[in-house]
Parts: structure tokens; sequence; C-alpha cells
């Protein structure tokens, strides 16, 4: 999910020393250990059909998502930097990274399937309802009518549950 950051991007730290390079990637470590399992959360609820339980983790997820892309801004930002401090967790933020866009992708395969399904159930929903409020019958010209002209009735979706 992007997330579109409110105003100007703000001044990226500089890494200036070691410490502050290992900071750098501390930060991104850490964005990783709160936006994974909120990650894993949605796509286990969803997966098992619980729609209304995955999308209440829509804000942290949002939150944890914005906190790991200014993460890697700041790592790209100081890639001359990591690369000349060669911060001892560089490799793995680099692996758990590769992990972790595997596991986003399969996250982004199961939101891709619900909403699938989702507007399908919606389309067949909307045929029945024609169906069901628009009899067909003949007139008196031979021709076949429905109370809509033909037209599927009105459709209206109440989101309480």
């Amino acid at each position: 999910m992007f997330v579109a950051s409110p105003g100007p991007v703000p001044h990226r730290p500089r890494a200036a020393s070691p410490q502050e390079a290992d900071s750098i990637v501390a930060e991104a470590i850490a964005a990783l250990d709160q936006l994974e399992p909120l990650m894993a959360e949605e796509t286990a609820r969803m997966r098992a059909g619980r729609f209304k339980a995955a999308l209440e983790l829509g804000d942290d997820k949002a939150t944890a998502s914005l906190r790991y892309q200014r993460a890697l801004d700041d790592i790209k930002v100081n890639a001359v930097a990591l690369g000349r401090f060669q911060p001892a967790a560089l490799d793995e933020l680099k692996a758990r990274h590769e992990v972790f866009a595997q596991a986003l992708a399969l996250n982004m395969a199961v939101l891709a399937t619900a909403r699938t399904v989702s507007e399908s159930l919606v389309r067949e929903l909307a045929a029945d309802m024609g169906r069901a409020h628009n009899p067909q019958g003949y007139g008196a010209s031979g021709q076949q009518t429905g109370a809509y002209g033909g037209a599927a009735a009105p459709l209206s979706v109440t989101r309480s549950a």
C-alpha cells in the first residue's frame, strides 16, 4: 500500500561516523520488525476469509509501511557512507529485505484475489437482484418486458455487519 507523505520530504540524515551508519541500519531493521508481523497477519486473515479483521490492521500497517519506506530512503541517501562504514547489520538487513519482498508479493497476490472475488460477488448479487426485481414477461406486442424496461434494478449495499 502506498501512503503519500504529508508535505515536502524532510532532510535526510547523513552518516558521518560508523555509529550513525549503524543507527540508520538499526532503524530500518526496527521498522521491518514492526511491519513484517502486521503484513503476515493481514495475509493470514485474508486467506482465512476474515476480511473485516484484516482491514482492521490497515492503519497500523500504513504507519509501519511509512516508517519502513522512510528508513529505506535514509539508506539510499547514505549508500556511500554505508559502503564506507560497512555496518555489521547491513547483511542481515539485505537478507531480511529479500524475505520481506517475497512476503509482500504473496500479500499483494492475496489482496488482489480477494478484490477479484469480492467484485465478482457484487456483480453476481446485482444480477440476481435484477432478476428477482425485474420479472420477465410478454407485452401486447409480443416483446419481453420487465419492471425496469429490461435493465437491472437499482442495487444498494449496506456495509454494516
